[in-house]
């Protein structure tokens, strides 16, 4: 039988982590103690479906309490956090507009992304023969065709609110833009002719498994936490895989051994580059596989070394300064903030909040970055960094999904949850309208698109 791994979100989407849960879970996920543990001895019985699905359920808040983290300290969290916000904003703008212009329309071929990429033959050949469930032929709304390389650097960057002639058009154009520069965050930054190896969401997902380890190792032993890890390496989610297999790797060169600490000092480091000024030497990947042919060619660190004085070093061989960049993407995302606040339809409370929350988390990074890199500190203290809201997804008849708040009663959450769950709301229609099955975050978009626009969405195959 294989093990149930629970699997909560950070997706900036929603301002906090949020857990995906069914209707039987949700009452039992609210009343969890996380004080409790199972005994050790017992839990050393247990076959792995047990062990594996207990531990994952106990540790999932902390797996993504490192997300929350690290996506305010590092750029790569300023950078995706405001890319995802443009996209939910902006997709959502689009979609009011095209509310307002659907005309008779009965029918919305999804996602966007691909239908408006289709040419117009394309289009008609589509919709030749096809009839509603009254028999009658569909009738969709009239969507500009917009090519996969458009170019909308003529727009300012940011939220927009459309208020012209060319709404629609102007709408879908930034919002697909919007979620190709998620996609290129996520899979990291390179050349066109390459292919991203270690990709970012590798690096992130393993800081936060790193961070998940060290919980189980805390509370339960380090055998325990070695089965669990032996575990991820066979049978986890692969993108676990790779970004354990990837540090691992990068450790071995270094001449350093597998400790949980060294793991977090790599990925750490990996995740500091500016993605503004140097966007390519930027990824994780990159970073780390240019630190490994230094290592190769004979440069040695002392493993245990303090972080400030390893970063320096390791900056000299990428040629960045990860301090700095931090610093600096932080001011360019305060501005960001300001000027977002000034938006209507989303709270200003949403935006000073998140920027204050940066900021106190890259003040305490700074002050003492040995304590983010060394799990047993880190863990010693769960209010030393910005704590989140934490939301509870669930199916709903009526909009496909909906949310209880969950967050752990001795939590203060930086960004509140009644505020990031407007956003929330943008980024389910968003998200359903443009985005396919594959990459779409949403339980159930056609719900969500008949109950916000009142047309039947039809699912396009290939």
């Amino acid at each position: 039988m294989t093990p149930w791994i629970y699997v909560g979100r950070f997706d900036p989407g929603f301002l906090g982590i949020s857990i995906r849960a069914s209707a039987s879970d949700m009452h039992s996920f609210g009343l969890s103690d996380r004080s409790r543990w199972a005994p050790a001895d017992v839990l050393a019985e247990l076959g792995d479906h047990a062990v594996v699905s207990d531990l994952s359920r106990k540790t999932v808040l902390d797996h993504e309490l490192r997300h929350f983290r690290d996506s305010l300290l590092f750029p790569f969290g300023a950078a995706v956090t405001r890319a995802r916000i443009h996209a939910s904003y902006n997709g959502f703008q689009a979609a009011t507009t095209l509310k307002l212009l659907s005309g008779d329309a009965d029918t919305l071929p999804i996602p966007l992304q691909q239908w408006l990429r289709m040419p117009s033959d394309e289009r008609s050949a589509y919709l030749a023969g096809k009839t509603g469930a009254d028999g009658k032929p569909l009738r969709v709304p009239r969507l500009p065709v917009i090519t996969a390389d458009d170019d909308v650097t003529a727009f300012p960057a940011g939220l927009h609110g459309f208020d012209r002639a060319d709404a629609l058009l102007a709408g879908c154009r930034i919002a697909l833009a919007d979620y190709r520069m998620i996609d290129r965050l996520w899979q990291s930054p390179h050349e066109n002719a390459e292919k991203a190896v270690y990709k970012a969401i590798d690096a992130w997902e393993a800081s936060a498994m790193i961070c998940q380890l060290a919980v189980i190792e805390r509370h339960v032993g380090e055998p325990l936490m070695q089965r669990f890890m032996r575990w991820i390496e066979r049978h986890g989610p692969a993108v676990y895989r790779r970004g354990l297999t990837g540090l691992t790797a990068c450790l071995e060169r270094l001449n350093w051994p597998r400790t949980l600490r060294n793991h977090l000092v790599l990925v750490t480091w990996a995740q500091m580059g500016a993605y503004e000024s140097e966007t390519i030497m930027s990824s994780p990947g990159l970073r780390l596989a240019t630190l490994a042919s230094a290592a190769t060619l004979g440069s040695r660190w002392p493993e245990g070394s303090a972080f400030a004085d390893l970063a320096r070093d390791w900056d000299a061989v990428v040629g960045s300064d990860s301090f700095g960049a931090l610093q600096a993407a932080n001011a360019s995302f305060a501005a960001f903030c300001r000027r977002s606040a000034e938006l209507p339809l989303l709270p200003p409370t949403l935006f000073s909040s998140l920027a204050a929350a940066r900021r106190t988390m890259a003040e305490a990074f700074i002050a003492d970055p040995d304590r983010y890199v060394t799990p047993s500190d880190y863990l010693a203290d769960e209010t030393r960094y910005p704590l989140p809201c934490v939301g509870l997804e669930y199916p709903s008849e009526d909009l496909g999904s909906d949310w209880a708040d969950s967050t752990p009663r001795d939590w203060s959450p930086a960004v509140d949850f009644d505020s990031t769950l407007v956003l929330a709301g943008m980024a389910m229609l968003s998200d359903s309208l443009f985005l396919p099955d594959e990459k779409s975050r949403q339980r159930d978009g056609s719900r969500v698109i008949a109950n916000a626009l009142g047309l039947h969405p039809r699912l396009l195959i290939g």
